[in-house]
């Protein structure tokens, strides 16, 4: 770099800036076109000879680092600026043709700003760049290069430029090549110098394009491009193209330092040009008459094909004609000639021309069937045959004639019937004639042929129409009954089905009889007699006289295994009944059910037809004859016999019969007189009655039942058959015998008391000719009334027997001696000289309702000091009301005052507010809406005493160090360790530490004649909270039951050095209960000296005091197998001891009643005596309920105890404290309760949601 000096000041102008901004950019530090450079220099003030001038120096930039196309400056700030004024550096470029080079006058301003560092981008490679920095001072708005600050004149000398260069790069990317001349076979392209050629070199440039040129085809490529061309020309012709052709080319550039990137490419299309020679066209398919040709499009050179021409000769060498013209590459040529060669030939047009013609070829059409034959005729016709002959065809198709095919189509009916009315083959050879054979007479047919060759069937010829010769017809079709009836037959029959070829002139019909005559006709075995044929129409005569009209025998019979078709007789001579030109005839005048034969044969001008086959019929049966009126016998009171004769069937056997009766409203006088009269009636108004079927059968007679006494009947006969019923016969009347009446109408009951109801009834409607005479009643009591209530009521049995009530003439009567609100039932009944009439229908009535009767005794139970409850049954009669009510009421004994002290619908309640010890008598009565009832029996009820009052003057001490255990035997006698010691009982001795006992005593309370005498007493002890004591099994809880009055105690099983609240409660005599508590005294046992610090109290003892047995208590917790057996044996032991037998504990209890009188505090009491004296009877239960206390106490210990009895005395403990939050402190008696409560619970919350999850799923 070179520095030149220079300080002459120079000013940046407004418009370079606006020129930089887009280039370089604010973010270095360029001033926008709105902020133009302050001045640069200002003229001294015209009083400077007054200020101090202070020159600053501005030093050169620093090209720290160039990196194309950026160059990092920095310069060292001014130094010595006085105080109140800020530097401003601005920085300066400018190109350079060569280092060498001086810079002009026009800079670029890069930077402004106060930093001492800036970034130039934009540079440009392999350049050299001039640089300067100008700086200048500022004080408010002003900038200069001398200033005024404070009498001071501040003037800023700047360095010369220094010179650059930015290190050389290869070429930038350039622009495409651009087009500059185009032609069919060639493109001239040119390109421009790229914006940074990397320095000052001469460049060399590349061109590229794709396709490749012809000869380039095996060139080397990169991405589909072809080298072109190489050196410093900025212009090429690329020849060799193909015309129409698309090519896409691209540019670069290369200086010494290396290749830079290529262009965008550019594309660009060579001109287009006609055209190529198309191939020759080609057959897709071909017939005899037709050619579909196709070709492939040829090469468009740069313009799409237009069309086609196609072009033929006339298939004999002549010139070419124009034959399609058009976009498509297939085309059919129709109306060839079959077998002949065609030349073709093919050009393609574009816009730019046409193209030259394809080559000639040669194409063939097929080969075709050949023409019709000609001169087709018939020679000869007769009656099945006929002879035809033809010529060969004019036009062959181009192969030989190989054979000729007949066909013949039937047109006459009988032809088709024969071989239907499609064409058949009939003939296939090479011969031009044929004779037809198996031809119907008379009929009229057509024939065709045709010619085949090697290509196959030609056409056929127009059918050619004959006639066979005629002959006689054919036999008639289908001769048959198309209806019959019983005087007449209908015969009908078809046309022949030919006519033999002339017209029918008419039909001959003849009939016979269809039976056997001379007893050697198959049909004799299964026909009827001969003698029993029938005769014929009037006017036609059989060789056999007329028979009565049998039975139609079967159309047919068996014989062996053949069906035997209908024949004529020898013995029988038919007969002709119709001859005429139209089909089917009725012949008249035959016999009801008989067999007849028919046959009919067909005439022409020919002659006469063969005769059908006889045809058998017969006559359909009619209704048999009016039967006579039948016969009346047997007649009753309610029935008769009917009895007829078989009347004619009329060709069908009567199969039943049908009798029809009707009452006869107005009977003869004489039918009246006497029962069991018959007689004819022929009146007229008859058949208007009602008739009703009274007997459908095949006998020949009846007994008609159920009919009413002494009525006149009309009866009427009808007969049946197969056919149909015969006309009613005249009808015959009878009149029924006498009968007892019927039942009297109308009974009625109405009660008129509570013991009393009315009866009345109607005579009965019909006396059947007897009069009634007397009537009875009877009656029967019905099930208890809905409304008698009671424990009987509303059973709903019905009468179990039936009493006689009234007898007589009479048509009312009165039942009385009934029950009151009782339903009772009744009937009635008529009598006549022909006996009893059924009863009337049941009716009921209810006598009238009473007060109920008297409930059962009163029962008293749960009796108390103050009251009992009372319930008693419900009165066994209501008598017709329901019990709406009870009235319980109560007096004191010895006395005749009651008290009404319950009145409701229930059956018990609770009587309160009694004196104790005080007999009462207790009586209810009912009450419903007839009144109050009778009262029931008294019951006696004594009130309970009250319980005793609670002991007092409670008070407790430690026993000795050493304890004396009394003996079972002493324990059950209630001794003292004293009286023990006195009466030589045996002692054990206790080491000391093992046990510790308290001693308690308290004062009996006082009685009196309201409160019970004391039984016994109950003593706990619980311990402190927060003592070992409450960690052992029950909370360490230890309770003594103490039989008898004595007033002192021993409580073993206290575990030393433990807190214990002691308290006492009475047990009173005869269930009257315990006491309150009395007041609770603490105690606090003393530890031992020896004892184990570690061991806890585990579980409890029993306790064994004078006067009673231990049912409680602790045991020590050791630690070690030993000590756990230790403990478990001495808790048996203890239960053992403290459930002595009951009678022992009797007698204890009740052994000294002086001494226990003496324990009270006045020494006798009346009222306590007489207390005592009933404790013996109640000493058993307590010792039953001590046996149970034990009993408890001695269950096995269940899991959860045994791990908080087991363990270490801290998970022991921990175990306790879960268990009594969980279920209490009884935990050890009621957590297994509640874990089976709880399981239960689960267990139907688990039903529930299983069964919800099931109807879920099925929905």
């Amino acid at each position: 770099m070179t520095t030149m000096p220079s300080f002459a000041p120079h000013r940046v102008g407004v418009g370079l800036l606006e020129r930089l901004e887009p280039i370089l950019g604010k973010e270095n530090g360029l001033v926008s076109a709105e902020s133009p450079l302050d001045p640069m220099t200002s003229s001294t003030s015209s009083t400077g000879s007054e200020l101090e001038l202070v020159e600053l120096r501005c030093g050169p930039p620093t090209v720290s680092s160039v990196e194309c196309p950026a160059a990092t400056f920095s310069w060292a700030p001014l130094s010595n600026v006085p105080e109140g004024l800020n530097p401003t550096y601005m920085l300066e470029i400018q190109q350079l043709e060569n280092a060498e080079s001086s810079p002009g006058s026009t800079w670029l301003s890069v930077y402004r700003g106060n930093k001492l560092t800036c970034k130039v981008s934009e540079l440009k490679s392999g350049r050299s760049y001039a640089a300067r920095l100008l700086a200048s001072v500022e004080s408010g708005s002003l900038a200069d290069e001398t200033s005024h600050v404070a009498g001071v004149e501040v003037r800023v000398l700047h360095a010369d430029h220094i010179v650059f260069a930015t290190p050389s790069a290869v070429p930038s990317g350039m622009q495409p090549p651009s087009l500059v001349q185009r032609a069919r076979n060639a493109l001239k392209l040119k390109w421009t110098v790229p914006e940074d050629p990397g320095g000052v070199f001469d460049l060399t440039y590349v061109l590229q394009v794709s396709p490749a040129p012809q000869g380039l085809e095996g060139s080397r490529t990169y991405m589909g491009f072809v080298e072109v061309y190489r050196g410093p020309e900025r212009s090429f012709k690329v020849v060799k193209l193909q015309p129409g052709v698309r090519y896409t080319s691209r540019v670069q550039a290369i200086n010494p330092v290396g290749e830079g990137p290529f262009s965008l490419c550019s594309a660009y299309t060579t001109q287009a040009t006609v055209p190529t020679q198309p191939q020759p066209p080609t057959v897709q398919s071909a017939t005899a008459s037709t050619l579909t040709l196709r070709w492939t499009p040829p090469a468009d050179n740069g313009s799409p094909v237009t069309g086609y021409s196609l072009e033929r000769d006339d298939g004999a060498g002549g010139d070419f004609a124009l034959v399609y013209g058009g976009p498509n590459t297939t085309f059919t040529l129709k109306g060839l000639r079959p077998g002949t060669g065609y030349r073709f030939r093919l050009r393609a047009d574009n816009d730019e021309g046409r193209s030259i013609w394809s080559a000639t070829t040669t194409l063939l059409t097929g080969a075709a069937p050949p023409s019709s034959p000609e001169a087709m005729q018939v020679t000869s016709a007769g009656r099945t045959s006929a002879r035809l002959v033809w010529r060969a065809p004019e036009e062959d198709g181009g192969s030989n004639v190989l054979a000729f095919e007949v066909e013949l189509q039937a047109i006459s009916r009988a032809a088709t019937a024969c071989m239907g009315t499609d064409w058949l083959k009939v003939f296939d050879n090479e011969v031009p004639g044929c004779t037809i054979e198996s031809l119907c007479p008379g009929c009229a047919y057509q024939v065709r042929v045709r010619a085949k060759n090697a290509a196959g069937c030609g056409s056929w010829t127009l059918p050619l129409q004959f006639t066979t010769a005629a002959h006689v017809p054919e036999a008639p079709q289908t001769l048959h009954a198309a209806r019959c009836s019983p005087s007449s037959i209908y015969v009908l029959w078809a046309p022949p089905r030919h006519d033999g070829g002339s017209k029918v002139l008419q039909y001959r019909l003849e009939m016979a009889p269809a039976g056997c005559h001379c007893g050697m006709c198959p049909q004799a075995l299964a026909a009827a007699p001969a003698a029993m044929l029938p005769y014929g129409p009037p006017g036609v005569g059989f060789a056999v006289p007329p028979p009565p009209p049998p039975p139609p025998p079967p159309l047919a019979a068996q014989h062996g295994s053949a069906m035997l078709r209908p024949t004529l007789c020898p013995a029988v001579t038919p007969v002709t009944v119709y001859t005429s030109e139209t089909v089917g005839w009725e012949q008249q005048g035959l016999q009801p059910g008989c067999r007849y034969i028919f046959r009919v044969q067909a005439l022409n001008a020919q002659g006469a037809s063969p005769w059908t086959e006889w045809m058998a019929s017969a006559t359909t049966a009619d209704v048999p004859l009016t039967p006579a009126p039948p016969a009346v016998s047997c007649v009753t009171a309610a029935d008769l016999v009917l009895s007829w004769q078989v009347p004619p069937g009329q060709g069908a056997p009567v199969t039943q019969y049908s009798v029809e009766v009707a009452t006869l409203p107005q009977a003869p006088a004489a039918l009246l007189q006497l029962p069991g009269r018959t007689g004819i009636v022929t009146d007229p108004w008859v058949a208007t009655l009602g008739f009703k079927l009274s007997y459908r059968g095949p006998e020949t007679g009846c007994q008609v039942r159920g009919l009413e006494p002494f009525t006149a009947y009309a009866f009427r006969l009808c007969a049946h058959n197969d056919v149909g019923p015969s006309q009613w016969s005249v009808c015959v009347a009878a009149v029924t015998g006498h009968a007892p009446p019927t039942c009297p109408k109308s009974l009625a009951a109405q009660p008129s008391s509570s013991s009393l109801v009315a009866l009345s009834w109607a005579p009965p409607e019909r006396d059947f000719g007897e009069p009634v005479v007397s009537y009875t009643v009877d009656m029967a009591a019905a099930g208890r009334s809905g409304h008698g209530g009671g424990k009987n009521a509303g059973n709903g049995s019905s009468a179990s027997s039936w009493s006689h009530v009234y007898t007589g003439p009479g048509s009312a009567c009165q039942a009385g001696g009934l029950a009151p609100g009782r339903t009772y039932q009744f009937r009635v009944r008529a009598c006549n000289a022909c006996g009893w009439s059924p009863y009337s229908p049941v009716v009921t009535a209810t006598t009238l309702p009473a007060p109920p009767s008297a409930p059962g005794k009163p029962a008293a139970s749960g009796r108390t000091s103050s009251g009992f409850r009372v319930r008693w049954e419900e009165p066994e009669h209501t008598y017709g009301a329901h019990v709406t009510s009870y009235v319980l009421e109560v007096s004191e004994a010895g006395t005749d005052e009651w008290a009404a002290i319950y009145t409701g619908s229930d059956i018990a309640t609770k009587v309160s507010s009694l004196l104790p010890a005080t007999k009462y008598l207790v009586r209810v009565a009912a009450v419903n809406s007839a009144g109050q009832g009778a009262y029931s029996e008294c019951e006696a009820v004594t009130t309970l005493l009250l319980p005793p009052l609670p002991p007092s003057d409670l008070s407790v001490k430690e026993a000795g160090s050493e304890l004396a255990m009394l003996s079972s035997d002493a324990a059950m006698q209630g001794a003292s360790p004293a009286a023990d010691a006195a009466s030589g009982a045996s002692t054990t001795a206790v080491p000391a530490g093992s046990q510790t006992s308290v001693l308690v005593s308290w004062q009996e309370p006082a009685s009196d004649a309201t409160h019970a005498a004391v039984l016994g007493y109950e003593i706990v002890a619980t311990p402190k909270p927060g003592s070992e004591a409450a960690a052992g099994p029950g909370g360490g809880v230890i309770k003594l039951n103490v039989a008898g009055r004595r007033c002192d105690a021993r409580l073993e099983g206290v575990v030393p050095g433990c807190l214990y609240g002691i308290r006492v409660r009475s047990v009173g005599v005869e269930g009257t209960g315990h006491s309150g508590w009395s007041e609770e005294v603490g105690v606090a046992t003393r530890p031992r000296p020896d004892m184990d610090a570690l061991s806890v109290c585990s579980s409890g003892g029993a306790g064994v005091a004078s006067g009673g047995s231990a049912t409680g208590g602790m045991s020590q917790r050791r630690s070690g197998t030993g000590a756990k057996r230790a403990a478990k044996q001495r808790q048996q032991a203890a239960a053992g001891a403290a459930a002595p037998p009951p009678q022992a504990l009797a007698t204890t209890v009740s052994s000294n009643p002086a001494e226990d009188g003496a324990s009270g505090p006045n020494g006798s009491n009346s009222s306590a005596s007489r207390s005592r004296a009933r404790a013996g009877g109640a000493s058993s239960r307590v010792a039953a309920a001590a046996t149970v206390v034990v009993a408890k106490k001695l269950r096995k210990a269940t899991a959860l105890e045994r791990l908080a009895d087991e363990t270490p005395r801290w998970f022991g403990c921990a175990v306790e404290a879960v268990a009594k939050t969980l279920f209490g402190p009884n935990w050890r008696r009621e957590y297994i309760r509640q874990l089976r409560t709880f399981g239960k619970y689960m267990f139907l919350l688990c039903v529930v949601v299983l069964v919800v999850l099931v109807v879920l799923s099925k929905q």
